[in-house]
């Protein structure tokens, strides 16, 4: 078993002294107005739900509208082969939250428990980890997968939670412009799996995403927060179902909606059955049949675009605050979704579309304003980065994230490291700086290369001249793979009754 535990930070007689003389004289009244401790900067922590390539900093699809991540990016860095650690909500959150890969701790689907993994139960979660270093520790919204949060962690490692440490986010408004399921589909895909605008009368605020939002704004602005903090916002959209208010379906006329650029008829013809295997959702068939293709995308899009709006009201009021020039940002969405391609309309694979994430940094003095890196990182690294810019310990023989900071000085440093997604037991995905290599279970494979080929429509892994190459990208794939984990308690449950 790990050993996980924190070890305190040792300061020297002569530096206890000097501080403490410092404060005596008065010298450090601005530390005592904002509870500051040792200078450590404060962060802000932005998750977003489904959210895939779709955006201006990303260039997934040119139709997308993101001007405030877009601002955003432009005053720090983009990593543009940013990837999950898993596809699906429960596990690349479990993992980020505790810097441990699924293959590692066993969590591989949404129906694994985290307080009954023992690993994972035993680990310093990101909250936790904070507010051993002395961080006041608050969040609103999506962070964990709302089953984990809502019936297991309950805000552990949190000091405050909105709405509250069993409810992560605020209640669901129910007013909308017709009558549910808006999208007229009523067979072929689950109930949730809807889209449509709000009642004319719904503002941003009412909506669950917009208090999340009002309440990080409001609290910044307040600046009455003890520092150093970490602030957790997680915004649900655009997860389904789709509800966005009209002025933001206005924003994209569906008779200008085009379908993705990376579909193409006949795609699985050389992807191996494995792939089948998978927790996916067939709801594309469904939803083109039902003509309402073009529909869906533009709902996406214009729950991406309000979802900007809240990014912007959330950095917009940070900037304007007195922690701006003190505070880190990091902006991520937990996997990415795919809109038809490959015949998926969910994000349960381990092709680029489900993988790829948005991920922004901006640390004063360390991220270079409109920075981009190319080389493949992930989610996972967001942990032992953040313990790297504040300057605290991270716990031991714990994290399996690389810290990140040597790219954040120098984009194009030496990185011999590849990204790695599990989507469940010992099947993988490994993306490098030019290649995605897939091996799964039954040990099938796919290849492809995305200088030549970003859309994936070519497996290459049957082809012997790329047989060093496979050889290579298998070097990123785990040598331990933990067992299918405990399940949550109603999952479980279905199972012992079968």
């Amino acid at each position: 078993m790990k050993n996980l535990k924190m070890k305190p930070m040792k300061q020297t007689t002569t530096l206890f002294l000097s501080v403490f003389l410092f404060c005596v004289m008065g010298s450090c009244s601005e530390g005592k107005d904002t509870g500051r401790q040792d200078g450590k900067p404060n962060v802000l922590f932005i998750a977003i739900d489904d959210l895939n390539d779709w955006t201006g900093m990303l260039k997934g699809n040119p139709q997308a509208r993101t001007p405030h991540m877009n601002k955003l990016a432009s005053k720090g860095m983009v990593f543009t082969n940013a990837h999950c650690a898993a596809p699906a909500c429960g596990p690349s959150r479990s993992a980020l939250m505790s810097g441990i890969r699924p293959s590692t701790s066993g969590n591989y689907e949404n129906r694994n428990s985290l307080t009954k993994n023992p690993i994972l139960n035993n680990s310093v979660l990101l909250p936790e980890f904070f507010g051993q270093n002395g961080y006041y520790v608050c969040g609103s919204g999506k962070l964990f997968h709302g089953a984990h949060f809502n019936d297991e962690v309950h805000g552990r490692g949190f000091d405050a939670y909105y709405p509250s440490k069993t409810k992560d986010q605020f209640p669901w408004i129910d007013r909308f412009s017709s009558p549910r399921p808006m999208n007229g589909i009523k067979k072929g895909v689950a109930r949730y799996a809807d889209w449509g605008p709000y009642a004319p009368d719904v503002a941003l605020e009412d909506i669950n995403d917009g208090k999340t939002a009002k309440w990080a704004a409001e609290t910044l602005r307040g600046g009455e927060l003890k520092e150093p903090f970490f602030m957790g916002a997680g915004i649900f959209q655009p997860h389904l179902p789709n509800y966005a208010l009209q002025e933001y379906f206005d924003r994209f006329p569906l008779d200008e909606i085009e379908i993705p650029e990376g579909y193409l008829e006949g795609d699985m013809k050389d992807v191996p059955k494995a792939s089948g295997k998978q927790r996916h959702i067939a709801w594309a068939r469904t939803i083109r049949a039902a003509g309402q293709w073009k529909p869906a995308i533009q709902a996406y899009l214009a729950s991406t675009a309000m979802t900007d709006d809240l990014v912007g009201q959330i950095v917009g009021s940070l900037e304007k605050s007195k922690y701006a020039d003190n505070t880190i940002i990091v902006l991520w969405s937990d996997h990415g979704f795919q809109l038809g391609e490959k015949e998926r309309w969910a994000k349960y694979s381990l092709w680029e579309r489900a993988t790829r994430v948005n991920m922004v940094w901006m640390a004063t003095g360390v991220t270079k304003p409109g920075s981009t890196c190319a080389k493949p990182v992930n989610l996972l690294d967001i942990y032992p980065t953040l313990a790297s810019l504040t300057g605290c310990k991270p716990p031991e023989n714990q994290l399996d994230g690389n810290d990140l900071t040597v790219l954040m000085k120098n984009p194009e440093a030496s990185w011999d490291k590849s990204s790695l997604t599990t989507f469940g037991y010992k099947n993988y995905g490994v993306r490098s700086g030019q290649y995605r290599y897939i091996v799964y279970a039954d040990g099938s494979e796919e290849l492809y290369d995305h200088e030549k080929d970003k859309w994936e429509w070519r497996n290459l892994a049957a082809d012997p001249e790329y047989a060093e190459i496979k050889a290579e990208m298998r070097k990123g794939i785990p040598a331990h793979h933990e067992p299918m984990g405990a399940l949550q308690g109603a999952f479980e449950r279905k199972h012992k009754a079968r």
